[in-house]
């Protein structure tokens, strides 16, 4: 008889188990649960006991539940056992101290959120037959453990070593976000966060591990299988492999004996495997694998076949080495963000929430997404569908910002969860490194710890960095072991002489925004071979903040509400800064500052992507192989660096790294030509040409056509140019960089260029480029502009148009009619004489406003 599973997940209820909070306590009696899987806060929120802590400054009156202990029961089915079958409860996660009592006996005691567990309980379920059983879960509070912890184990920190919540964070095998971080709240959340269930059976695949290898022809695969088997079985599983279109590549079934211990190993050799590509470079066929005792049980795992390899190689024009993915034998360019959980109150976040930010993360023409390491290897969900998008992922294993401890139990603890984390994703196609953390060995050299480099052999257990038997000992020789072909990093960022070597493996660039607060022209300078980490804050659309702000008096930028959702260091100071550098701006109303600071963020994003990216030039020359940036999404209706905020509204910094990650770019960048004259201070170097690159995604070079146009910006009157530099063929090379050359620019300070890089075959628009001087604060823009919008296709396309260049016109619905139209482009510079096609959905004939960069003492395309 086959594996039976069934759910426990009805009749589920709670308390609050200690006396923390309004009245000494508020749900002291057990009150059904508002979902299962689920976490004190959710039940509380359902319960009207807190209010909600993502709006206005609710997160200080729910802080209590950070530290409040929880109770949660329900009554298991009667089950039937057969002789000889083994019932076992499963828990798949529990968030996180947790003592789990069935009836009156202590079945387990749990101590990490990033675990699973599995007790047998067959001996006290017959011994209480036909008798209800009760299930419970003493979930004590997690902060007070850790600080237990702490003290037990003994820090060796110096008080530096934790940016945020506290350091005993470092000592409790928890996401470290519910601490709180600089993008989010600290909500410490507690409960059953993931499904629990029963499993009856007389034998069971209790590991199944699946890895393959394509050889470097691409035209043959070995399939590596291993796992074991536990109960009454007959010795034998069946392997069977099955194509994307579902038919068995194999003549049948293959049998592979059980030793004694309950192990099997195979290895299966598939010629000309369909082959697995991130979506830049071709398809995504995934073969289904499965492995059956034959009428007892059956799992399977889906894999794409593809060839990985992380190549470190000397570069012809630049110092230190490329770090570069190559899939299937193609340098990719990874461009794409930095994710971190979708929720404080992770049961929450839904199969068709991930669905929905993958795929906004691909119409984005993001190609990788890094997990970061302060949250959680994610749901299968996520690198599911990363799998079926052709999205690659970088996942850091659970180590951030911090001091970490290596006692022996606390390594015992996370070799457990390394081992149980790469079983269960390391067969995804999507999965392409595993980093060892999160800037700790960054955070080593800027505090001090007693870190050497040349020291490889430790131990370092009596230093004050004991963690790198974790980095570089324990998760190592996991991934050797487990992780197939998916190479292991031993931190983001990591590499060269230090941590942030720009010649040497990844970097995280904070010197723009955070540390010197470089301006952001300055990216250019800090060019290295793979940009793991970088950023620059913004808010949120303003729909996003009416709702998390209900207090109309607050809303405006430097009030105390505003500040809350605002959880970086110095952003205050910092908005200010950066715009009046850059362009003349007004951040009061609150619809102002929020298009003048996503204007900031998407000018400085502009900036970097397209620099960087220029950078892949070829083989040998890949001086910069990626580019993610912090972050793609948020966590909560907050300011923070993300590209998109927490109710999917695109900031204007999506789309411009939508369009600087496309097949095909043309970019442009004003040179400096001269000096300022002696003895004069305040003055702009002047800028008098032009540098114009394309950059192609292609496997195969192209032919393409360059037009450029020029326009006064003050008149919106075109300017000649010289035929050769009107219009010119160019050859762009494949998978790389092209540099086509320079332009005289007349009249600099008042002149827009515009380029235009079409096919030179069938003469379709692949790219466009919009190049203004700098400052923009310097610019004069025609007062009387205007700028026409004509709404076609039934309501699916927007043709917008100006009389005059127009800087960053962004289009939209205005607030009192409802949610936003969802575009397939904005975030627009215009100039004379064309006319932009916007894919638009969601429209439902309602009007089109729109607002750009201008003087403000001429307030026109104000609406939104």
């Amino acid at each position: 008889m086959a594996l039976q599973k069934i759910p426990v997940e009805k009749n589920w209820s709670f308390r609050q188990s200690t006396s923390l909070g309004p009245n000494g306590g508020i749900a002291t009696t057990y009150l059904p649960v508002s979902q299962f899987p689920t976490v004190a806060h959710l039940d509380l929120l359902h319960h009207n006991l807190i209010a909600d802590p993502y709006i206005n400054t609710n997160e200080l009156s729910s802080l209590w539940v950070n530290d409040a202990d929880f109770t949660y029961r329900t009554f298991l089915p009667d089950v039937e056992i057969e002789e000889g079958k083994r019932v076992e409860i499963v828990f798949e996660g529990l968030d996180t101290i947790c003592e789990v009592y069935l009836g009156e006996e202590l079945i387990l005691e749990g101590k990490n959120m990033h675990v699973g567990y599995r007790v047998d309980v067959t001996s006290i379920l017959q011994q209480h037959r036909g008798k209800e059983l009760e299930l419970r879960l003493e979930f004590k509070n997690a902060p007070a453990y850790a600080k237990k912890e702490k003290q037990r184990i003994g820090y060796k920190g110096n008080g530096t070593d934790v940016h945020f919540g506290g350091p005993e964070r470092l000592f409790v095998r928890k996401a470290q976000y519910h601490w709180g971080w600089d993008w989010g709240p600290a909500l410490n959340t507690s409960g059953p966060w993931k499904p629990i269930y029963l499993e009856i059976f007389h034998a069971r695949i209790s590991s199944f591990l699946v890895r393959q290898e394509v050889s470097s022809d691409l035209e043959s695969a070995v399939l590596k299988i291993s796992g074991a088997v536990e109960g009454k079985h007959e010795g034998v599983v069946e392997i069977d492999v099955l194509s994307p279109s579902g038919e068995s590549v194999l003549k049948k079934k293959v049998k592979v004996q059980v030793d004694e211990k309950g192990a099997f190993a195979t290895e299966l050799e598939i010629q000309k495997p369909e082959l697995w590509f991130p979506f830049t470079y071709g398809a995504q066929p995934l073969y289904t694998i499965s492995a059956s005792l034959p009428g007892l049980d059956k799992q399977e795992r889906k894999i794409g076949f593809r060839r990985l390899r992380l190549l470190q190689h000397p570069l012809k024009h630049a110092e230190g080495t490329s770090f570069t993915f190559e899939i299937n034998n193609i340098r990719t360019f990874c461009g794409g963000s930095c994710w971190i959980p979708g929720d404080c109150l992770l049961p929450r976040f839904t199969a068709e929430r991930y669905r929905s930010w993958l795929e906004l993360a691909k119409a984005g023409n993001q190609v990788m997404i890094r997990v970061w390491g302060g949250g959680i290897v994610e749901s299968d969900y996520f690198y599911a569908i990363c799998d079926e998008l052709g999205i690659l992922v970088w996942q850091d294993f659970l180590f951030a910002c911090g001091d970490y401890p290596a006692s022996a139990d606390f390594i015992a603890n996370v070799k457990n969860e390394a081992e149980g984390q790469v079983r269960r994703v390391g067969h995804h196609a999507s999965l392409v490194l595993w980093a060892g953390n999160n800037e700790d060995y960054m955070l080593a050299e800027r505090w001090g710890w007693e870190y050497d480099p040349s020291d490889q052999e430790g131990p370092w257990d009596g230093t004050n960095f004991p963690a790198r038997e974790i980095y570089e000992r324990v998760l190592p020789e996991v991934c050797e072991r487990l992780a197939g072909g998916v190479p292991y990093w031993r931190s983001s960022p990591y590499g060269g002489k230090t941590s942030n070597d720009v010649t040497v493996g990844d970097t995280h660039i904070w010197d723009v925004w955070h540390g010197k607060q470089s301006p952001y022209q300055a990216y250019k300078s800090y060019l290295s071979r793979f940009i793991s980490e970088f950023g620059f804050e913004s808010a949120p659309s303003l729909r996003t903040l009416h709702q998390a702000i209900t207090k109309p008096s607050e809303r405006h930028w430097q009030s105390l509400t505003f500040d809350a959702h605002d959880k970086g260091p110095g952003h205050q100071r910092r908005y200010g800064m950066y715009s009046g550098e850059n362009f003349r701006f007004r951040f009061n109303p609150l619809r102002d500052f929020v298009y003048c600071s996503q204007f900031l963020q998407a000018e400085a994003m502009r900036y970097a992507y397209n620099h960087w990216r220029r950078e892949f030039r070829g083989e040998r020359e890949e001086n910069c192989s990626g580019i993610l940036v912090w972050q793609l999404n948020d966590v909560w209706p907050g300011t923070s660096w993300a590209l998109v905020d927490v109710n999917l509204q695109r900031k204007m910094a999506y789309y411009v790294t939508r369009r600087a990650l496309a097949k095909f770019v043309v970019g442009a960048e004003r040179v400096v030509t001269g000096t300022v004259p002696y003895m004069v201070t305040s003055y702009p170097e002047p800028k008098e040409k032009l540098s114009i690159w394309a950059v192609s995604g292609h496997l195969t070079s192209i032919s393409t056509i360059l037009k450029l146009r020029a326009f006064d910006i003050e008149t919106g009157k075109e300017i000649s140019l010289p035929s050769d530099d009107a219009e010119r063929k160019v050859e762009l090379k494949a998978n790389g960089t092209t540099e086509i050359g320079d332009l005289n620019i007349p009249s600099a300070g008042s002149t827009v260029i515009v380029a235009y890089l079409s096919d030179g075959k069938t003469g379709e628009l692949l790219a466009r480029w919009v190049d203004w001087p700098e400052p923009l604060k310097f610019v004069v823009f025609k007062k009387d502009v205007e700028v026409k919008i004509e709404v076609e296709e039934g309501g699916k396309e927007v043709r917008v148009s100006a009389d005059a260049p127009v800087k960053g016109v962004v289009l939209g619905v205005g607030i009192e009619d409802g949610e936003d139209a969802v575009w397939e482009d904005n975030f627009i510079d215009l100039v004379p004489g064309e006319a932009v096609k916007v894919g638009v959905d969601g429209l439902k004939g309602r009007k089109v406003n729109a607002r750009w960069l201008c003087d403000w003492e001429n307030e026109v395309g104000f609406e939104l």
